[in-house]
């Protein structure tokens, strides 16, 4: 029986953002969502999960990431697909 690769714990708080967040999204309150992820992104300016999530309530409230958010996506290779999709929403692909 082989064991699946563990993940790499993260601090409860971040989680906590991170599920607020994707809950914010999921139910479509993606200015409460860009608020909100504009607060984490102060406390973990470079963490790939809060950008990518800030991304996306980015693009669709405006035409896309901030150049601070795209960065961060710029250097993250964490999950193509999801910048993939952040592209199509914004037009840029």
């Amino acid at each position: 029986m082989k064991l699946r690769p563990r993940h790499a714990p993260i601090a409860l708080d971040l989680a906590v953002a991170i599920g607020l967040l994707w809950g914010l999204l999921n139910t479509g309150q993606f200015e409460q969502a860009y608020r909100l992820g504009r607060a984490c992104r102060h406390i973990w300016p470079d963490e790939e999960r809060v950008a990518l999530l800030l991304a996306f309530a980015q693009v669709e409230l405006f035409d896309g990431p901030d150049p601070d958010t795209a960065a961060v996506l710029a250097r993250s290779s964490a999950c193509p697909s999801w910048n993939a999709l952040l592209a199509r929403r914004s037009g840029a692909a």
